[in-house]
C-alpha cells in the first residue's frame, strides 16, 4: 500500500511539520500533473509564505516594543536615581552605591570614605537673593564637586543643600580631600547682582563591613553637624563620642516633652538692682530643668533642643506661668513692692506666633499681675525689624502695658537706629562691654555713649555681668541706672524679703 502512495503526500506532511515547528521556508513545488494534490501543495506553500511574513512582522514589532520598554526603563531609572536640578545622583543612588560597596567590602576589597556636606549660608542666600539664585548655587556646587573628585568616586545631591561624596581613599587622603572640597566651597560665586561665598561644613566616616548604609550615613552626618557647630574647623572626621552625644541629645529631646508635662522645667531668679538705691526692682527668670538622672540642667543644654523639637512656645509658657505664680505669691505676702517686675526671655521666632500676646494676657489675668510688672526680653538671633508678625506681637504687648527689652545689646545686630523701628522700652547691655570698665578708657567711652543715647531715646538700660564692686563704682560714674550680675546674686531661688 505504501509503495503505491503518492510521494507528494509525504512532502506535504513534512512541510506541515516544519511549519508547525516555526520553519516557514518550505520547498514544495507543484508537479506536472496539476491535480488536487498539487493544488494542496500550492496552498500550503502560499500559507507558509504568509505565515513567515506575519511572523517576521510580529518579531520586528516585538523587538521595537522591547527597545521602547528598555528605553522607558532606562529613563525611569535615570529619574529614580538622579537629581533633576543638578544632574548628580540622588539619595536612592547613593544607597545603591553604598550597598554595592558593602558587598565588595565583604569580599575583602578596600574600605571607602563617605563625605557629607551642607552649605553654611544657603537659607540666607535663598531669603536674600531668591530661589533662582539658590538653584544656581546648587548647580555650581555640583559642578565644583564633580571637578574635585577622582575617577571612580561617586557624588550625589541628597536634597536641599546637602551633598555626598563616596571616595575610595584612606583616612589621611580623606582629610586632604575634605579640606580641598571645603576650599572650593569658600571660593566666591557671581550671581550677577552680587557675589557670594557659600561655604560648607563637611563630615566624613570610613566604611566597615559590619555597617549597613544607613549607619555609615548617620556617622558622616553626625560628624558634619559637629563641623557646623565648630567656629573654625569645618572638616570633621567621625569619632564614636560624637554619636554618643547625638543619641544623648535625641534622648533628652524626647524627655523634654515629659519634663514640661511633669513640671520639671522651673525658673530660677537673678535680681535686678537700682544703681542709685541698691534696691531690688525686679528679677530675671532663667529656665532650669530638674532632670531625674542628670540633675539640674542649664538652658544651653535644653533650649536648642526645644527649638529643634518645635516646643519653645510651650517651654516659655511654662516659665511665664511659674514666674507669675511666684510673683503673685510674693505680692500677696507683701514681700515685694507693688511695682516689682519679672523679666522672661523669648526668641523672635516665638514672637511670630500671633497668639503670644493673648497667652501673656491670660496668664496676667489668672495670677492678677499688672501688665506693668511684666517685662519680655527678646534674645537677638537675627534682625526682627522686618518681620511683620513680630512687630504685630510687639505692638500688642506694648498696648497691653507689657514692656519689651532687647537682650544682649551690643553683641548682636542692635543699634539705636535699629531700635527706633521697634516698640521697645529698654535694653540690656551685654556683659562683653563692661569686662574691663574699671581700667579700659575705650569701654568707658562706649558705655557712656550708650547710656546717653538710651536716655535721649527714653529707654531703660540694664547693665549685665556686674561681678565686682569696682565695676559697679565705675558704671555708676558713667551714669548707669540698673545692674544685674553675680555681684548681686547667683541665679537661684529668690528670697524677696531679703532684697536690698
Amino acid at each position: 500500500m505504501r509503495e503505491n502512495s503518492d510521494p507528494r503526500i509525504e512532502e506535504i506532511v513534512d512541510a506541515i511539520v516544519s511549519i508547525s515547528s516555526g520553519d516557514f521556508s518550505v520547498s514544495l513545488s507543484p508537479s506536472p500533473l496539476r491535480d488536487d494534490v498539487d493544488a494542496i501543495t500550492v496552498g500550503i506553500k502560499a500559507m507558509a509564505a504568509r505565515l513567515g511574513a506575519t511572523y517576521d512582522a510580529l518579531e520586528q514589532r516585538v523587538e521595537q516594543r522591547t527597545a521602547l520598554l528598555e528605553s522607558a526603563r532606562r529613563s525611569l531609572e535615570l529619574m529614580a536615581y538622579s537629581d533633576e536640578l543638578t544632574g548628580l545622583a540622588n539619595r536612592a543612588a547613593l544607597i545603591r552605591a553604598l550597598d554595592a560597596h558593602r558587598e565588595s567590602l565583604q569580599r575583602g576589597e578596600p574600605a571607602a570614605v563617605l563625605f557629607l556636606l551642607d552649605l553654611d549660608s544657603f537659607k540666607h542666600i535663598n531669603d536674600t537673593h531668591g530661589h533662582n539664585a539658590g538653584d544656581t548655587v546648587l548647580r555650581e556646587v555640583a559642578r565644583r564637586l564633580e571637578a574635585n573628585i577622582r575617577p571612580g568616586d561617586f557624588v550625589a545631591r541628597l536634597g536641599g543643600d546637602e551633598f555626598a561624596v563616596l571616595a575610595h581613599a584612606d583616612l589621611v587622603t580623606a582629610q586632604a580631600m575634605g579640606q580641598r572640597i571645603s576650599n572650593v566651597l569658600q571660593e566666591t560665586m557671581d550671581l550677577g547682582t552680587s557675589v557670594i561665598t557659600p561655604g560648607g561644613s563637611i563630615g566624613f566616616a570610613s566604611s566597615k563591613p559590619v555597617q549597613n548604609s544607613e549607619q555609615l550615613i548617620e556617622q558622616a552626618d553626625t560628624a558634619m553637624y559637629v563641623a557646623k557647630r565648630h567656629a573654625t574647623q569645618k572638616v570633621m572626621q567621625f569619632e564614636q563620642y560624637m554619636l554618643y552625644e547625638r543619641h544623648q541629645k535625641a534622648s533628652l529631646s524626647a524627655a523634654l516633652r515629659n519634663a514640661l508635662t511633669y513640671k520639671e522645667i522651673f525658673p530660677v531668679y537673678q535680681p535686678i538692682v537700682c544703681a542709685a538705691t541698691g534696691a531690688h526692682v525686679g528679677v530675671e527668670a532663667l529656665a532650669r530643668w530638674a532632670h531625674p538622672q542628670l540633675g539640674v540642667l542649664a538652658p544651653i543644654e535644653f533650649l536648642p533642643l526645644a527649638a529643634a523639637a518645635g516646643i519653645s512656645d510651650k517651654l516659655t509658657a511654662r516659665i511665664l506661668a511659674a514666674t507669675l505664680s511666684d510673683l503673685s505669691s510674693w505680692r500677696a505676702h507683701g514681700a515685694v513692692p507693688e511695682d516689682f517686675r519679672v523679666q522672661v526671655n523669648v526668641t523672635p521666632a516665638e514672637l511670630s506666633d500671633l497668639s503670644f500676646p493673648d497667652i501673656v494676657q491670660e496668664l496676667l489675668r489668672r495670677y492678677q499681675i499688672p501688665a506693668s510688672c511684666m517685662v519680655i526680653e527678646v534674645t537677638e538671633e537675627r534682625y526682627i525689624s522686618d518681620g511683620k508678625l513680630e512687630l504685630y506681637t510687639l505692638k500688642g504687648l506694648k498696648n497691653m502695658g507689657v514692656k519689651v527689652y532687647i537682650d544682649d545689646f551690643g553683641a548682636g545686630y542692635s543699634s539705636f537706629g535699629y531700635l527706633s523701628k521697634l516698640p521697645v522700652a529698654g535694653v540690656k547691655i551685654d556683659r562683653s562691654l563692661n569686662t574691663e570698665v574699671e581700667t579700659s578708657a575705650r569701654q568707658r567711652a562706649i558705655l557712656r555713649s550708650i547710656f546717653d543715647l538710651a536716655t535721649a531715646c527714653e529707654l531703660d538700660c540694664i547693665v549685665e555681668g556686674v561681678e565686682t564692686a569696682a565695676q559697679e563704682e565705675a558704671l555708676k560714674g558713667l551714669g548707669a541706672t540698673y545692674f544685674q550680675g553675680y555681684f548681686y546674686g547667683m541665679p537661684g531661688g529668690y528670697a524677696p524679703t531679703m532684697a536690698g
